[in-house]
């Protein structure tokens, strides 16, 4: 079945979710609101059970049918990342998330670690409600209320969100990267030790603050903010300070930890550990939390901790450029290349500088930021929105979290101000990023069926393993998924489908702006985009605006005189923008058609450490050679067409919109 079929044909529809087959949704459980009982055979003994009470308002907005353009629709890609986010989880363990093993026969979701209750805190908890807004999806909504619900039962006396490991057997499973555990007499040990039933770390909170700011923003609950304001304070009196920078020592912690005993400061975080421990990943949840409240000492520590990350971390250098960190990997097949390590742990700390840097408006840190990017995006191929796992050269695999990050950066440097990366997104988001979505899974099983058999032990599942995963994201190779796990990058790149998806069209101050030309339903107007079959797109006006600007694309020179617009049908004057065409007013009811010539080119990228040509139409890659075999990418050859394929959608365009 090739990829345009099977989208056709398992696109989540919205409001009532039809599956294809194998894509059942799971069971619920009580769904009681503020509840979070327990709902799994494992009893996990949470730091505190009694939790204040909390609402899962609606996901309101308008709901219809409409035919468009058979292209690429970051609201189909989010339902589908709803269905694993949602799926790939252990019902009996309050829906922790699992990974899913394709490398194998049969392909399996794998054993919990203590890695699937950071997963859920790191991203997921963040992205689900994010896709539900974009989407008005009720897939598995029992989920959503658990997850909150555990993530309130995480929350101590001293206001950190803590990991129980009494009831959860795994999570003694990976304890190396968590130690020591400082304890409240000031000494230390480690999660081996079994007096110890709580513990947290820094890795944690990032992610928990942003999904209470998210779930604050829908519902107005102060509940919300006293809980993420007792944890900033309780991370003020953990965070040692040096000078004009703070830090959090390397380490896990238990409940009214003393962080003052002999030692402390010899295990500052440096390197890959500095934004891997939480120090340069708190920085980002701690700037949300700032922009939307104001709440001082939020700002206070994000900046401290960005003089930390910057200038004693030892991991960019002055202009941005990424350093290698014995924490990385192994740096010594790389001697002569001073450059480069982790490409996620890089970007995902210089994603929460930018995220810090526009709050306070900070434009020396913004152009820093700049700077750090636009060496990034050349360590791979930018053609196609390819970033090895590590920067270094001919690395085999595009772990999908830094090409999130890399969109997160280009979308946040653009709407400050800070340069013009949108034709970066596009072709990112197209290509690389696209083709890293699971959205098929007859070739898993036909993968499964060239390998030996591999019993599944009592700690893994079989079951739907593959079907649960669709819609997960992962760390695939240039041309195909081949044998990587599928889900481990979902949390990050949830996010980034929805800065993708909340940016396509916006409005301010009665001006309408079309910076991607991406399908898109929205209240101000409907986006229908025919790109690459044909250079065109058609937006559809709801709401009367006093100007509406269109973006043009990078293959199109500014000021051609083959861009032509018409409103009903009758040609508009218009005016040049830099990049964008200002149509001017727009009234309800009316249809913008913009048109501008598309064509075909061949390029040729060294990925991976090999070469491949590719045939690319617009921005859009529709051909890579040599082609894969397992989930080979870029099967596109209806996009070559020149006539664009129409498909019957549900669309959802919501009330409110969180600014994200």
């Amino acid at each position: 079945m090739d990829r345009r079929k099977f989208m056709k044909n398992s696109v989540l529809t919205v409001g009532s979710i039809s599956l294809p087959h194998g894509l059942e949704a799971i069971p619920a459980g009580d769904n009681s609101p503020g509840n979070s009982p327990q709902i799994g055979k494992y009893k996990i003994e949470y730091i505190r059970q009694d939790i204040p009470h909390f609402e899962v308002p609606s996901y309101r907005g308008a709901r219809y049918e409409e035919t468009t353009p058979d292209t690429l629709d970051i609201a189909e890609r989010a339902e589908l990342c709803i269905n694993c986010l949602t799926s790939a989880t252990d019902d009996q363990a309050d829906y922790e998330i699992y990974d899913g093993e394709f490398g194998r026969n049969p392909p399996v979701l794998v054993a919990h670690s203590i890695n699937g209750w950071c997963r859920n805190c790191e991203g997921m908890m963040e992205g689900l409600p994010l896709l539900r807004v974009a989407t008005g999806s009720a897939l598995n909504d029992q989920v959503d209320p658990v997850w909150m619900g555990t993530l309130l039962k995480g929350i101590g006396p001293d206001g950190l969100l803590y990991i129980p490991l009494v009831g959860t057997p795994w999570s003694r499973l990976q304890p190396s990267w968590i130690q020591p555990v400082w304890r409240a007499d000031g000494t230390a040990t480690d999660t081996s030790n079994e007096s110890v039933t709580q513990f947290t770390a820094p890795f944690l909170w990032p992610r928990a603050i942003a999904a209470m700011t998210v779930y604050y923003l829908r519902d107005q609950n102060p509940m919300w903010t006293q809980t993420i304001e007792g944890m900033i304070q309780r991370m003020l009196q953990l965070a040692t300070n040096e000078y004009d920078y703070s830090f959090f020592p390397a380490g896990g912690y238990e409940p009214n930890a003393k962080l003052t005993g002999p030692g402390v400061c010899d295990v500052m975080p440096l390197g890959c550990l500095a934004v891997e421990h939480g120090n340069g990943r708190l920085i980002q949840g701690l700037a949300q939390y700032y922009r939307v409240t104001g709440y001082e000492p939020a700002q206070a520590l994000a900046g401290r901790l960005v003089n930390f990350l910057r200038g004693r971390a030892h991991y960019y250098d002055a202009q941005g450029r990424f350093l290698w960190s014995y924490t990385d990997i192994n740096p010594s097949p790389f001697e002569g290349e001073p450059f480069g390590g982790s490409a996620h742990s890089h970007c995902i700390g210089l994603l929460g500088v930018l995220e810090y840097a526009a709050a306070v408006r900070d434009q020396e840190l913004l152009e820093w930021v700049r700077s750090s990017y636009e060496w990034a995006r050349t360590q791979g191929a930018p053609l196609v929105g390819y970033c090895p796992e590590y920067t270094v050269h001919n690395w085999p695999r595009c772990e999908t979290c830094p090409v999130a990050d890399l969109i997160g950066i280009a979308i946040k440097l653009s709407t400050a101000g800070v340069g013009d990366y949108w034709d970066d997104v596009d072709r990112c988001v197209r290509n690389q990023f696209a083709e890293n979505q699971l959205t098929e899974t007859e070739w898993v099983y036909r993968m499964a069926e060239d390998m030996p058999k591999k019993p599944v032990v009592y700690s893994e599942t079989a079951d739907r393993a593959v079907e649960r995963n669709v819609g997960g994201f992962g760390y695939p190779g240039v041309n195909q998924w081949g044998t990587q796990r599928a889900s481990c990058c979902t949390g990050n790149s949830s996010r980034a489908l929805y800065y993708i998806w909340e940016h396509i069209v916006q409005q301010d101050k009665g001006q309408l702006s079309v910076n991607l030309l991406l399908n898109r339903a929205s209240k101000w107007a409907d986006v229908h985009s025919y790109i690459p079959y044909e250079g065109r797109v058609d937006l559809h006006i709801k709401q009367s605006c006093e100007s509406v600007r269109v973006r043009v694309p990078e293959w199109v020179e500014s000021n051609s005189p083959q861009v032509a617009c018409k409103i009903n049908g009758v040609s508009r004057q218009f005016n040049w923008e830099g990049r964008y065409v200002n149509a001017g007013a727009g009234r309800e009811g009316e249809t913008l058609v913009m048109t501008f010539p598309i064509g075909e080119r061949t390029g040729k990228e060294k990925m991976g450490g090999a070469h491949y040509s590719v045939v690319i139409r617009g921005t859009t890659v529709v051909s890579i050679d040599p082609p894969g075999k397992y989930g080979a990418f870029y099967q596109r050859a209806s996009y070559r067409e020149g006539k664009a394929r129409w498909k019957k959608v549900k669309r959802f365009a919501p009330e409110q919109e969180i600014r994200w």
